[in-house]
């Protein structure tokens, strides 16, 4: 499986592990689904622009009021 390596400094890692335990996982994990939930955020996002972009051409000649 690929990897990747991050690197922090002693206080930023200490920091995050902290806050990996409290969330009951470990490192890996929480990396993991940060980095994964930061892409499918964004690859929604730029679908929404595109759809918003769609229906304001759609609905541009609507009467005022329809809009």
């Amino acid at each position: 499986m690929p990897m990747i390596t991050v690197e922090f400094t002693e206080e930023e890692l200490a920091e995050a592990k902290a806050h990996a335990a409290s969330l009951g996982k470990s490192m890996r994990a929480h990396a993991h689904d940060i980095i994964v939930s930061d892409a499918q955020r964004a690859a929604f996002l730029k679908d929404v622009d595109k759809t918003v972009a769609y229906y304001m051409d759609v609905f541009k000649d609507a009467p005022e009021g329809q809009r």
